[in-house]
């Protein structure tokens, strides 16, 4: 009997053979991958003149999936004089339970609602901030765009290149201002990291070097009292294979293929966004992954915990990320190594410039404000009102979604993946 992995192999090297792209990574079956493929249309809701923001305006923004990473985002958003949060979305009762209470505290008039649609259905809003699972990205983004919203999503921008791309294009029609979710781009140090390479302080890079021996993501402890009903289990799933309600499902969604790009698409991506930033690089010719359930085999779990990724790029350098699975003894390091020099980050810490090939050369440091999440969210309102470039703009959020796609693809078919820049293509 052929395993799930072997299963999925086939089914991978099947449609790349026949010329298939933009194959859904985070499908449990050949035909839900199928499904998912597919772009999803935005759903059905009043499209409103977006509003011409005076100096003087406050932002009326809406918040659609509000749980850890939602919560965090809204809890900085809160802190804000110049916007109001005055409606949120999340299937789960006990998240927009939690979200009123601050809200109102501000807005005491805040509006709820179970269904996202629903949301857009009854409110005119200038944006929306979205973190929800990640298979459902795509429906909210599309839907805030239909609806003349600015959008600031979380990362990745959506599981497959086929949405990303839908996703690029819409935003490029409507001229909404977009910024995903790669708040280390707004951050000091990754900011003096790109100033300095950019300045040539390193000389021509040849790889760069990403080990994060700290990962435990996708784990969390159940909240008490959740269920079926208090979550809306159905649409949490969406079109995605159906189960029985699941609290591990639905807590740590990363953990599965249904939802998640696992490591590529989480914590890799933040540093992979980080190369394209620093470095100003296009996309990668190709992508090979490696991984598996070196650890966690009995978990019931569906992503990788163990990943080893090399992007290869046109500029002639290779970017290898490798995670394993919750051990810190070696916590995270960041090094980009050149002809002239090398810059270390240690735990998105601190930082060394080392110009120069020997190992006494003089080490410039600098230390990180923290990674926080107000600066890009500064960014991202102040953009609203010029109608400028975000620092993290929709093609930056392609780019990483499509090169978590290929890790996932490489990493279940055994193969390269490969990008074709003339027709924005990816073969296995």
């Amino acid at each position: 009997m052929k395993s799930n992995r072997s299963s999925r192999r086939e089914f991978l090297r099947n449609a790349a053979a026949a010329g298939a792209t933009g194959i859904a990574a985070g499908c449990a079956t050949p035909e839900a991958r199928e499904k998912m493929a597919a772009v999803p249309a935005p759903a059905a809701v009043p499209t409103r003149e977006r509003r011409a923001l005076g100096p003087n305006d406050r932002i009326q923004c809406g918040f659609i999936g509000i749980g850890r990473r939602g919560g965090s985002i809204l809890e900085s958003t809160l802190k804000r004089n110049d916007v109001d949060v005055v409606a949120v979305a999340d299937v789960c009762d006990l998240n927009r339970a939690k979200a009123l209470a601050a809200c109102r505290a501000k807005v005491s008039d805040m509006r709820e609602y179970v269904r996202f649609e629903d949301l857009f259905e009854k409110e005119h809003l200038d944006a929306i901030i979205t973190a929800t699972p990640d298979h459902i990205h795509t429906p909210v983004i599309l839907t805030a765009l239909e609806a003349h919203c600015d959008v600031y999503s979380e990362k990745p921008m959506t599981l497959t290149m086929e949405q990303a791309k839908a996703i690029r294009e819409k935003v490029h029609e409507t001229g909404a201002i977009f910024q995903v979710g790669t708040q280390l781009r707004s951050n000091n140090m990754y900011q003096a990291a790109r100033a300095a390479f950019q300045a040539g302080a390193i000389g021509k890079l040849l790889a760069v070097h990403v080990n994060r021996n700290t990962w435990g993501q996708g784990i969390y402890e159940f909240p008490q009292g959740l269920n079926a009903e208090n979550t809306h289990w159905d649409l949490f799933l969406r079109d995605t294979k159906p189960y029985p309600f699941n609290v591990d499902r639905f807590v740590n969604w990363r953990k599965y293929l249904e939802y998640s790009n696992g490591a590529a698409g989480d914590l890799m991506l933040h540093h992979l966004d980080l190369c394209h930033f620093i470095t100003g690089c296009g996309m990668p010719e190709r992508v090979m992954s490696v991984g598996g359930l070196y650890a966690t085999a009995s978990s019931g779990r569906t992503t990788p915990d163990t990943i080893s990724v090399i992007l290869e790029y046109p500029e002639q350098f290779h970017f290898n990320y490798i995670t394993a699975y919750l051990n810190g003894h070696y916590g995270l390091t960041e090094r980009y190594l050149g002809t002239e020099g090398t810059i270390e980050v240690r735990d998105m810490d601190e930082m060394s410039i080392y110009r120069g090939k020997e190992k006494d050369e003089k080490e410039e440091i600098v230390k990180s404000l923290g990674v926080l999440n107000e600066p890009h969210l500064d960014d991202f309102f102040n953009a609203m009102r010029t109608r400028g470039a975000t620092i993290a703009p929709v093609e930056a959020a392609f780019m990483g979604a499509t090169c978590a796609h290929m890790a996932v693809l490489s990493e279940q078919s055994g193969q390269s993946a490969k990008w074709d820049k003339a027709t924005e293509t990816i073969t296995v």
